[in-house]
C-alpha cells in the first residue's frame, strides 16, 4: 500500500492480513491514529445508523452500534441532528422489506435538477453510500429500466405485492460519454464518481469518459453547469446541448 507523499511505489507501507488482525510492518505516517473529517466522521455515523436498522431484532448489536454513535456524535455535535433526520426507522424497515422480498413500491421522489416531484413505481434492488448519500438502485416499472435515486428525496406512498419484471435493455443500456470537464466543475466528478469510468487531466482541466444509461439527466446537468463541461464526443449529443443552450438563451432574449 502507498503511503507518503508521492504515493509511488518508493514509499510503500507494508501490511500484513491474518485472521482478522491487521499488522503494519513499516507504519510511516500511519504511526499515530488517523483523524477523520467531519465529513468522513457523517459518512460513518450515516453507515452505523443504517446498520442499526437492519439489526433492530438484535438488542445486542443494536445497543453497541448505537454506544458507537454516541462516541462518534460528540466528535461532530453540530452536525448529528441533521443526520439523524436522514434515517427513519420506518422508512429504512420499508426500504430493507421491499428489497428483501422484491416488492413493488409506490414513492415521490424529488428531481434536484428538475426542481419537481414525481411518482414513481420500483422494484427496489440495493442500497449504498456515495460521497455521503445513501442511494437506492431500482428498476423504473413505468420504463422497464433500471435508475437511481437518493433516498433523503424519497417518500415511500404504499409497499404493494411481489413484483418481478423483464427490464427493458434500450433504456438499460449504457451509453458512453466523452467530457471535458472544467477545474471549477471538479466537484462534478466527485459527486458522480459512480459513472465516472476514465480522468485525464489536461491544459483546460480533465477530460471525463462516463457510462450513463439516462441520457436526460447528464443533458440538464451539462446545460446547468455550462460552460465548465462541454460534451467532447459523440458529436451528435454535443451539437443537440448547444442547440438547446441556444433555445435556452433565445428565451431571455424575446
Amino acid at each position: 500500500m502507498c503511503g507518503l507523499p508521492g504515493y509511488t511505489p518508493y514509499e510503500l507501507i507494508d501490511i500484513v492480513f491474518d485472521n482478522g488482525i491487521v499488522t503494519v510492518i513499516e507504519p510511516q505516517v500511519l504511526d499515530r491514529p488517523r483523524r477523520f473529517s467531519k465529513n468522513e466522521l457523517i459518512v460513518i455515523i450515516l453507515g452505523l445508523r443504517i446498520l442499526s436498522e437492519i439489526h433492530s431484532a438484535s438488542i445486542i448489536n443494536t445497543e453497541k452500534i448505537e454506544k458507537l454513535i454516541t462516541k462518534i456524535s460528540a466528535l461532530v455535535p453540530t452536525y448529528t441532528s441533521r443526520v439523524s433526520t436522514n434515517i427513519n426507522s420506518e422508512f429504512m424497515s420499508d426500504l430493507n422489506r421491499a428489497i428483501n422480498h422484491s416488492l413493488k413500491l409506490e414513492i415521490e421522489y424529488t428531481s434536484v435538477s428538475k426542481d419537481e416531484a414525481t411518482r414513481r413505481n420500483l422494484l427496489p434492488i440495493e442500497l449504498y453510500m456515495l460521497n455521503g448519500s445513501l442511494y437506492l438502485r431500482a428498476i423504473d416499472l413505468d420504463i422497464s429500466a433500471e435508475r437511481v435515486f437518493r433516498t433523503d428525496l424519497i417518500r415511500i406512498n404504499k409497499v404493494g405485492e411481489i413484483t418481478n419484471v423483464q427490464i427493458n435493455s434500450e433504456q438499460s443500456e449504457k451509453l458512453q460519454i466523452s467530457l471535458e470537464v472544467s477545474k471549477s466543475r471538479r466537484i462534478f466528478m466527485e459527486r458522480n464518481s459512480s459513472i465516472i469510468q476514465t480522468v485525464k487531466e489536461t491544459k483546460n482541466g480533465f477530460k471525463v469518459e462516463v457510462s450513463v444509461s439516462n441520457l436526460q439527466w447528464l443533458k440538464r446537468c451539462i446545460l446547468s453547469n455550462s460552460p465548465g463541461i462541454k460534451v467532447i464526443a459523440p458529436a451528435e449529443l454535443a451539437l443537440e446541448i448547444k442547440q438547446n443552450a441556444n433555445a435556452i438563451l433565445a428565451l431571455y432574449r424575446s
